[in-house]
């Protein structure tokens, strides 16, 4: 029989942590959006990276504060629970698990894409799909046999999807052509909303680091170590390659390839053959993490009592919630074929969204349940989270909304399913 019981096994350390989170944030957003960000603000396009990462440093530090509360699985769904009672726990877990199951679905469409530079039938419907339940299927079947072999797997991808932008960033802005940064902003700043959405997109993943940390070793430091380090990371890498995109290309705006062909300006050919590589291998980082961190959402359910007592069931050989990670890998790969990277950025930004604010609004409610004193800047720092997160949803049509609708009221009438099937009783809020 396998047990439902969270053992003193800790193989994770900061390391490992860390890494999931570069993985989560930096995925294919930094190979798409700088044609995009340099169409809406020019060179200014640099400064939307840095913005948006000031708007999210708030939502980061509530996230490091209520992650040094707890050493177990589910982040901010285990925050919203323990803060505002079950029903939002399920919610915001729920949440943050169709984000993962979409966030896979949809990057590993863009692997094929890419490679299709090389060969043009890679590009063919078949192929991409067919690319996508390859990568799915392996990475599941890498995290059913545990998590320390996906964390050595995610841990590697780090290096090698990081070590192309690094080269890139340092060699644009060694070649750096200030005649190509004027005018700065061509259109002033009414780009500045759309362009901090799409950004937005671009940090979106350092809510994962929280999410494994039943598994990491001194979780209540490491975590919060872990998160603010990867964002940090995030954003100074993301503005030097930008910064060296539009120095390299200035008809950069509007490309589909962006990256492939500044590269390509810069240094040749066979750079942006190593980009469109490089672009490869970073949705397969993302999607490497995303299979780690993903599962463990519905481990956190299931823990909870909110989800089938299955789900966080370990494996006796290896170790892994393995029928969370088969679930997981199966709903991912049956959306594989129905969505795109397009419809990622419409559902993930307002859908992830739900977690910052919950996980803002959690910080003082802790705090006070706690018996703690809640400081001022204790309440500053979650209202500065909110606010942010408030203004980047403003930028979001009523399309993004109504999906996001959809996708929690699906996870309310399934749990409302399983418990009546269940004969589970009534949870008290």
């Amino acid at each position: 029989m396998v047990s439902t019981t969270r053992p003193s096994y800790r193989p994770l350390g900061f390391l490992d942590v860390f890494c999931l989170g570069i993985n989560a944030i930096v995925g294919s957003s930094i190979y798409l959006f700088p044609g995009q960000l340099a169409a809406l603000l020019g060179p200014a396009s640099i400064f939307a990276f840095a913005f948006t990462a000031v708007l999210l440093a708030p939502v980061a530090l509530c996230f490091a504060e209520a992650s040094s509360r707890f050493s177990g699985h589910g982040g901010p769904a285990l925050y919203a629970r323990e803060a505002f009672g079950p029903h939002a726990g399920f919610a915001i877990g729920w949440l943050c698990w169709a984000a993962q199951v979409v966030s896979v679905a949809a990057v590993s469409n863009g692997i094929a894409r890419y490679l299709g530079q090389f060969d043009p039938a890679l590009s063919e419907p078949f192929m991409v799909k067919a690319v996508a339940l390859l990568a799915i299927v392996g990475f599941g079947a890498v995290n059913y046999r545990g998590v320390s072999l996906g964390a050595r797997v995610s841990d590697g991808l780090v290096v090698i999807k990081l070590l192309p932008l690094i080269l890139f960033g340092a060699a644009g802005l060694a070649w750096l052509e200030p005649a190509h940064f004027t005018p700065f902003a061509p259109e002033g700043l009414k780009g500045l909303g759309p362009a901090c959405f799409l950004a937005y997109f671009a940090f979106q993943g350092f809510e994962v680091v929280p999410v494994p940390a039943g598994e990491v070793r001194v979780a209540e430091r490491q975590v919060p170590r872990a998160l603010l380090s990867g964002l940090g990371l995030a954003a100074v890498l993301y503005m030097a390659v930008q910064a060296a995109a539009i120095s390299a290309h200035p008809s950069l705006a509007g490309s589909e390839r962006p990256l492939a062909e500044a590269a390509g300006a810069l240094l040749g050919p066979w750079a942006s053959s190593l980009v469109v590589l490089a672009a490869a291998v970073s949705m397969l980082g993302f999607v490497a993490g995303s299979s780690l961190g993903g599962p463990r959402y519905l481990v956190a359910l299931a823990e909870a009592g909110e989800a089938p007592q299955s789900l966080a069931s370990l494996h006796p050989r290896f170790k892994s919630p393995h029928w969370a990670v088969a679930a997981s890998t199966v709903i991912s790969s049956s959306a594989a074929v129905a969505l795109d990277f397009n419809r990622l950025v419409d559902i993930a930004n307002v859908v992830v969204a739900a977690q910052y604010l919950s996980t803002c609004a959690a910080v003082p409610r802790l705090k006070q349940l706690a018996g703690e004193p809640v400081s001022t800047a204790m309440v500053i720092l979650p209202a500065l989270g909110i606010g942010a997160t408030i203004w980047l949803l403003a930028q979001a049509g009523v399309s993004e909304w109504a999906v996001a609708g959809g996708i929690l009221a699906a996870g309310l009438a399934l749990r409302a399913l399983w418990r009546w099937l269940s004969g589970v009783g009534k949870i008290d809020s």
